[in-house]
């Protein structure tokens, strides 16, 4: 019989894991690749072209160019990037949003001051500015980073093992109930309940079974029953849907009558992870209710508005739904749900793949503008999609490469993080774990979820290429760090990849987990 793991001895494994990673030797020829691919800017604008997506950026891992406007008399631009020590590049070019490629190669990680002065065709006089822009060059990669503390699947059983030990978690096997008082973040009850569902079945799984086991498919009945009762009734415009927020104190960004439309689908996927374990018929059923109201209220253009009053189905504001996580959720159906992910697919091909517009989408976050505040979720989500469905379509596979190294760009750091200012000294860079990955533009921080989201789309990468070594050294130096930070926060990842966490949120953990073990069985097993 599989020995039931106990708050001490789960303890008592990460004390005696390995007390320090090592720095595995880098690889030579893939940090000559990564070398090779920095120059070459991702998607870069054009007048009346490639629309600029970058405005907002913090960071460029590659080649970036930007939106500055011709200079009258000007017939040469002279771009100047001045370096962290003062050092200079210097290049010339015809246009004034031309990449900045000549010289990246030869610029080191840390801070930059871009500017871009027009000149007149006689003895090269400054006759005006084109713009000016100070961003943080990202470092290549330079790996593979680190080694693992504990094997990739058992890193994964620690960590959840370590959510199901949480009284909050045990508590639903007594109550029914979220406990709210304890655990504040069940009002986002969507996504964090959903994933509670997952990551139970993912324990229960788990070979050989956990003593456990059936403490936790219980655990799972209890909030998933929970969720389909507290879900729009049938005949309402959100039939069906389970809510985005319950118990939210209303604000501008929470309210209970509100729901964000990739919430269901979140909620869904927990339903039939939980199917799969249990082939209980009730929660296959729960999760096609949620997939025939997205078949109802499809819009004729193939997406969703983000976000709508659950009374009325009508959207708060005029920001359309990216539904990445929408088609990975339909993606599980048989035929008859098809039609609506294929339909979603096309959206987001002619959309965020087509403007690079891949905004956040958080139901704890403000709603923005275009390009205001990107994130990489949507983006390596449906990366992950084209490189499982598209990988013998020589199109598709390029473009999920190209949204990959958009991801990469704007939120992975390696080494030597961005001298942030903040006013709180834990999130300062020198205390945070690398390799991570950050959230969003509004929240540029290293999030173990966001991790997850990069070494999941890495390793379907891996898949998709037939096994390009890169792409796996890159998953792997990630979940290294996730390691370290699992020993040093007691079995769990952090939620914030910093030495000393702001607070936990479970769905980030469990979607590690689920990342963990997808790289563990890439690696056939390990």
């Amino acid at each position: 019989m599989a020995r039931k793991t106990t708050i001490p001895a789960l303890l008592l494994l990460v004390a005696m894991a390995t007390t320090t990673a090592a720095r595995a030797e880098p690889n030579a020829s893939l940090h000559a690749r990564a070398m090779e691919e920095s120059p070459d800017p991702i998607r870069p604008g054009s007048p009346g072209g490639a629309p600029f997506w970058n405005e907002h950026a913090r960071q460029f891992m590659f080649a970036p160019a930007f939106d500055f406007k011709p200079v009258a008399g000007a017939t040469v631009y002279r771009f100047t990037l001045t370096l962290t020590d003062g050092a200079a590049r210097t290049f010339e070019a015809d246009v004034p949003w031309a990449p900045l490629t000549p010289v990246w190669a030869d610029v080191p990680a840390g801070r930059v001051e871009l500017k871009v002065e027009g000149l007149d065709r006689r003895g090269g006089a400054v006759v005006g500015s084109a713009g000016k822009k100070t961003f943080h060059r990202a470092a290549a990669f330079n790996g593979p980073y680190g080694t693992p503390v504990v094997a990739y699947n058992e890193s994964a059983r620690l960590a959840l093992a370590s959510v199901l030990a949480e009284p909050f978690v045990r508590s639903w096997r007594t109550t029914g109930r979220p406990d709210s008082s304890s655990y504040a973040l069940y009002r986002y009850a969507s996504k964090v309940i959903g994933s509670l569902l997952s990551g139970c079945a993912m324990y229960a799984s788990q070979s050989p079974r956990p003593a456990d086991a059936d403490e936790a498919i219980e655990t799972a009945r209890r909030a998933a029953d929970f969720l389909i009762g507290i879900s729009c009734p049938a005949g309402t415009p959100l039939e069906h849907f389970p809510p985005t927020y319950h118990g939210a104190k209303p604000t501008e960004r929470e309210n209970d009558v509100w729901t964000m439309l990739m919430s269901p689908a979140e909620a869904g996927n927990g339903y039939l992870d939980l199917y799969e374990v249990t082939h209980d018929a009730r929660y296959r059923a729960a999760a096609a209710r949620i997939a025939d109201t997205y078949r109802k209220t499809q819009r004729p253009d193939g997406t969703w508005p983000l976000k709508v009053d659950n009374r009325t189905g009508e959207p708060i504001a005029q920001i359309d739904l990216i539904p990445s996580v929408v088609i990975t959720f339909l993606d599980r159906f048989d035929d008859a749900h098809q039609p609506t992910r294929d339909r979603a697919v096309q959206w987001v091909m002619e959309n965020p793949a087509r403007t690079f517009d891949w905004k956040a989408q958080f139901d704890d976050a403000k709603l923005r503008g275009p390009y205001q505040n990107l994130s990489k979720h949507e983006a390596c989500e449906f990366a992950s999609y084209l490189f499982r469905r598209g990988k013998n379509d020589p199109q598709k596979l390029a473009l999920a490469k190209e949204i990959l190294r958009f991801a990469e760009d704007q939120f992975v750091t390696w080494e030597k993080p961005p001298d942030l200012q903040t006013r709180n000294e834990k999130l300062r860079p020198e205390n945070w774990y690398t390799p991570c990955s950050l959230e969003q533009y509004a929240m540029f921080e290293p999030i173990s979820g966001s991790s997850a989201f990069m070494i999941v789309a890495y390793v379907r990468a891996h898949e998709a290429t037939g096994g390009d070594a890169l792409y796996l050294a890159k998953a792997r130096s990630l979940a290294n760090a996730l390691t370290v930070a699992q020993r040093d926060h007691k079995g769990r990842y952090p939620t914030r990849m910093i030495r000393q966490d702001l607070s936990y949120w479970i769905n980030s953990t469990i979607n590690t987990a689920r990342a963990m073990t997808l790289l563990a069985a890439a690696e056939g097993g390990k």
